[in-house]
């Protein structure tokens, strides 16, 4: 036999063993409105089997932006929300509107795995407004960058939807077997996976980003599933029903307190999140089947978070998100794949804007510089020397009159969860000496914000108060609150890597 010809027999070998091409293949897959910090994981079993006990989970992981789409804006372009300009959740203040389009679509992380070669595909909730009237645009649009595009129309729902399959619709009733959107998007997945790896062989990398209805309301359960946990609640933080005088109005002044019936109003909502999340975790599991089916798993890296967290009860505030506190903006984050230790944890901090970094480095290519977050390829192969420890979250309020939501389970009770003013950004440190929130609240949703223009503060040491009962922002000595604020100013000018990853306080 030749030399050429021994050598292609030995691609052949490779290739036919399962090794697949050069570059590793990617799975993220994003769930909406998952807490970490109320313990969600808890009852997902299989994220344990398949993701904690096979990979890195990071116990510092955190949103810059507590609601769907400007996060999910920022998971997209590795950008804080003071770059992308996708403020709130509405077309108006950015969401799937022209300027997203025009601005920022085309250099989202999409974009950039089709760009290094990568088979990518979408599935699932992509931006709150997405083809919906008013956006400009139907689901005929696809975003660039995506080979294939099974994208939800406007919010998260279960069932009675439409996606657009390939720019095509796609109208789906309330059949439970043909319909129940986790479980779509599930077959979908499964599908592309086994249509990449035909034979065994995978001759091209793949980039998959699947994002879950689940647990975000209306938080349908799957039929099989509609009874778990009836025996629990909520849970009982030190925090939950109390309701504070000493922090911004919405928390001290703009939700009666809490009664039986909100009470048994949040332990339900709380039962369903639960029960849409064991969808999820069949998903994972289905997910990680047909990898290994398709010789690939262990040359994949599979990436699971949240695009935020979310609150059910803590201040008296019923299930919502959209405050600074670390209920709202702590998510789930674990990494498995080669080189990613089994079982392990890791106290650096990651944040939704170094994913799509994360994703272009692990690709073999070099993260833009435009771009604020940084890759997490340094955390997640062990080999970090110097890391941030804070990092800024941003909060533009919607509703002017504000936002009051008529629970459809208790018409009768009014919960009140946003307004413009309800606009604040956060400096959140997480060092060795120093595990604090220092907030700046702001009198309406003006963009960009002026730090001067604040007119509330609050500081919570999270040493002394984890769960951030108690406003001691008058017990802050001049010089600490001056280094708070200072540095909070630069997070909030900040655009780019060299500007946004400030040295770490200490170094």
């Amino acid at each position: 036999m030749g030399l050429l010809s021994a050598f292609a027999a030995l691609l052949l070998l490779g290739i036919a063993a399962g090794q697949g091409p050069e570059k590793p293949n990617i799975v993220f897959l994003l769930t909406d409105d998952q807490d970490v910090k109320l313990n969600s994981m808890h009852v997902q079993p299989k994220l344990k089997k398949y993701m904690l006990d096979e990979g890195l989970f990071f116990e510092n992981a955190f949103v810059t932006h507590p609601v769907c789409c400007p996060s999910r804006s920022s998971t997209l372009t590795g950008k804080y929300t003071h770059n992308h300009h996708t403020y709130e959740n509405n077309v108006e203040h950015g969401c799937n509107a022209q300027s997203w389009r025009d601005g920022n679509e085309a250099k989202t992380m999409g974009a950039y795995m089709h760009n290094a070669g990568y088979n990518t595909g979408f599935f699932g909730k992509y931006l709150n407004n997405y083809a919906l009237k008013g956006s400009g645009m139907n689901v005929s649009h696809v975003p660039e960058g995506w080979d294939t595009w099974f994208a939800l129309q406007g919010n998260s729902r279960f069932y009675d939807y439409t996606v657009s399959n390939n720019g095509v619709a796609e109208h789906h009733g309330s059949n439970y077997s043909e319909d129940y959107f986790t479980d779509v998007i599930k077959r979908q997945a499964v599908s592309f996976i086994k249509n990449a790896t035909t034979g065994g062989v995978c001759t091209q990398p793949f980039f998959m980003y699947i994002a879950t209805p689940a647990p975000h309301r209306p938080a349908t359960p799957a039929p099989q599933y509609a009874d778990h946990f009836s025996n629990e609640t909520a849970p009982r933080t030190p925090s939950y029903g109390f309701k504070p005088d000493d922090k911004h109005w919405i928390i001290s002044k703009g939700t009666p307190q809490m009664d039986n019936t909100t009470i048994k109003t949040v332990d339900e909502l709380c039962l369903d999140r639960w029960r849409t999340l064991l969808s999820v975790d069949d998903l994972l599991e289905d997910v990680v089947m047909a990898l290994t089916a398709g010789n690939v798993i262990n040359t994949t890296y599979i990436v699971y978070n949240s695009d935020h967290g979310y609150h059910l009860g803590q201040f008296n505030q019923q299930g919502e998100k959209r405050q600074p506190y670390d209920e709202d903006i702590r998510v789930p984050l674990i990494v498995r794949g080669p080189g990613v230790a089994k079982g392990a944890t890791t106290e650096h901090i990651g944040l939704n804007i170094d994913l799509s970094p994360t994703f272009i480095e692990l690709a073999g290519g070099k993260v833009p510089a435009d771009m604020d977050g940084r890759s997490l390829k340094p955390v997640i192969h062990n080999k970090v020397e110097t890391w941030r420890n804070d990092f800024l979250v941003e909060y533009w309020g919607e509703g002017n009159p504000c936002m009051g939501t008529l629970d459809p389970k208790a018409p009768e009770q009014v919960f009140l969860h946003d307004c413009h003013n309800n606009t604040f950004v956060n400096l959140r440190t997480m060092s060795t000496d120093d595990d604090s929130s220092f907030i700046l609240v702001f009198p309406d949703d003006s963009a960009p914000m002026n730090a001067d223009h604040a007119n509330d503060e609050e500081y919570y040491d999270l040493t002394k108060d984890h769960w951030q009962m108690r406003n001691t922002v008058s017990n802050l000595i001049d010089t600490q609150r001056a280094a708070y604020y200072n540095r909070l100013k630069k997070y909030m000018a900040c655009s780019g890597q060299e500007a946004c990853n400030l040295p770490p306080i200490g170094h």
